[in-house]
């Protein structure tokens, strides 16, 4: 983003630029729970939640500094007719709104795989718990003999 680089574009815009960066964070923080839940590593999904949690607060900040601006509904507009702009800054400014636009609805779209896929674990973690102690119904028992029993009410096989 332009703010990175040094350049100063206006207050509005440079709060603008921080604030697609912040969004790009949240984005890369829930590229990195979608992969931790398809890898199935814990200790990988806590530090991206943290980090998702961190980088969305980030992103609140700044968009509340960006409102206080007075660039609240409709960005690309306001950017295009703002009377204190450049040409340059206009462009560039047009440019991030339209960037943050495209990360804020790859977000929502990542946020939704991830909880269809949180959700699904969770069932498949409780339809798992229930075998284990016996809440199951229609589950087949083995006997020591390695032979089907049907007619054995569910025991519990386990404590979790």
């Amino acid at each position: 983003m332009n703010a990175a680089t040094g350049t100063n574009l206006g207050s509005e815009l440079d709060i603008l630029s921080r604030e697609a960066e912040e969004l790009t964070a949240v984005l890369r923080a829930l590229e990195d729970e979608h992969s931790a839940l398809v890898e199935n590593d814990p200790e990988r999904l806590e530090g991206a939640v943290s980090q998702k949690n961190a980088a969305l607060d980030r992103y609140m900040a700044t968009k509340a500094q960006r409102e206080a601006k007075g660039l609240t509904d409709n960005i690309t507009a306001a950017i295009a007719n703002h009377p204190k702009l450049t040409e340059g800054q206009r462009a560039s400014g047009i440019e991030i709104a339209s960037s943050l636009r495209s990360t804020g609805e790859s977000c929502k779209e990542l946020n939704q795989r991830n909880g269809v896929l949180i959700s699904a674990l969770r069932d498949h973690t409780q339809r798992a718990l229930n075998v284990v102690r016996g809440g199951e119904s229609g589950v087949t028992l083995y006997g020591q003999q390695g032979n089907a029993n049907q007619d054995v009410e569910g025991r519990v096989l386990g404590r979790a």
